[in-house]
């Protein structure tokens, strides 16, 4: 489902990111796309329809918040995911997931994570002495549907 022409150079409200900053949230969302059926060695974000929903932090070299309104081409400028992310900051861990997430084979929806929360590939990453301080952020329902038999 291709919803407009892909803009590489408008970062939206996404703008306080700092490149140090976009580069290593970037990385771990193309990461977490792979959970959800993602696998292209070429990806790139158009964060020109960003905008902010409320989770904010300061960073390496800018601010971020959980930003929704992203999405994700592939080298051919088709859409292959659109978003949103958000993250666990706690001292030096750092980590960013997809909250809602649905990914597209073409024209056709491939997976949809449709409950906000923590997927449990997530949760597993968080070290266990901050995992209390997310408890009420796990996902309470399964982490996404999916279109393949």
């Amino acid at each position: 489902m291709q919803k407009h022409k892909p803009n590489y150079t408008d970062l939206g409200l996404s703008s306080p990111m700092g490149p140090q900053l976009r580069k290593l949230v970037e990385e771990q969302l193309i990461v977490d796309l792979r959970y959800y059926h993602i696998d292209k060695p070429v990806l790139k974000f158009d964060w020109s329809e960003s905008c902010i929903e409320g989770n904010d932090a300061i960073y390496l070299d800018g601010y971020l918040e959980n930003y929704s309104g992203i999405t994700i081409f592939d080298e051919a400028d088709c859409l292959v995911a659109d978003g949103w992310m958000d993250f666990v900051l706690a001292g030096d861990f750092f980590l960013v997931y997809w909250d809602f997430i649905t990914t597209w084979d073409e024209e056709k929806q491939f997976a949809n994570k449709s409950q906000p929360g923590i997927p449990d590939h997530i949760w597993l990453q968080i070290p266990d002495d901050i995992k209390g301080n997310y408890k009420n952020e796990r996902m309470k329902q399964p982490p996404f549907s999916s279109s393949t038999p």
